[in-house]
């Protein structure tokens, strides 16, 4: 082919028109290739927010705190554990499992109690120990067997028993001493030292219709050790 016979002009038209449509399909590939990324990029964000909140969740579930009681009208000891929470962890909610020995029964018995806490303020006495001068709240005990019963049997007559055996609900007023661990390897974020003046709904019925008890025959006195565990 002899190359004098091209017209420069339309070589020239056609290989800027060439040029430019190469552009715009580079240009083309690359916002698309950029959208995806981008929609990449959201759609890992999205799955690494779940993921946060997902952790987040199961770790509000693990108990932050784990206790060792004596006494309390819920067993002669108890074991629990624990979830502190508000802002400044003025509030904890708690189970405890009780052992109750048989004394003069036929059998030791267990018991389950579900206790709300609050603690309305706190003093610092030192770096690492701290004090609240008030601590009070409510629970419900509950003691397991066959024996006992939430509503009476067909076997006594109607209303003649007006209380459950088996449901105790408790009111508590107490004070504690935390002593908080400095060592940020520790397990432990501090150890709670507690004790509690409690009367249940049955005792303190008794104690305002009979006025020959004594103090000490409707109020008892609880006491515990709580090890609040580092959050990491």
């Amino acid at each position: 082919m002899n190359l004098f016979l091209i017209n420069p002009r339309k070589l020239f038209i056609a290989l800027v028109t060439l040029f430019y449509s190469t552009v715009s399909m580079a240009q083309s590939s690359g916002h698309h290739v950029r959208e995806t990324l981008s929609s990449a990029d959201s759609s890992a964000q999205i799955d690494s927010n779940k993921t946060k909140e997902l952790k987040k969740t199961a770790f509000s579930l693990v108990p932050s705190s784990y206790m060792v009681q004596y006494a309390g009208s819920i067993g002669l000891f108890s074991v629990g554990a624990g979830w502190d929470y508000s802002r400044q962890k003025q509030w904890s909610t708690d189970f405890l499992l009780g052992y109750v020995p048989k004394y003069d029964t036929d059998r030791a018995k267990l018991t389950f109690t579900l206790r709300q806490t609050y603690t309305p303020f706190k003093v610092q006495l030192h770096d690492q120990l701290s004090y609240h001068p008030l601590r009070t709240g409510i629970y419900l005990n509950t003691t397991l067997g066959k024996q006992f019963w939430y509503k009476e049997p067909d076997k006594y007559p109607s209303s003649y028993y007006k209380f459950s055996t088996r449901l105790r609900i408790n009111i508590f007023v107490g004070q504690d001493f935390t002593y908080k661990v400095k060592s940020n390897s520790s397990y432990f974020e501090g150890i709670k030292f507690y004790y509690d003046l409690h009367t249940s709904d049955l005792y303190l019925i008794s104690g305002i219709q009979n006025k020959y008890l004594k103090f000490d025959d409707y109020i008892g006195l609880a006491l515990g050790i709580k090890f609040q565990i580092r959050r990491k």
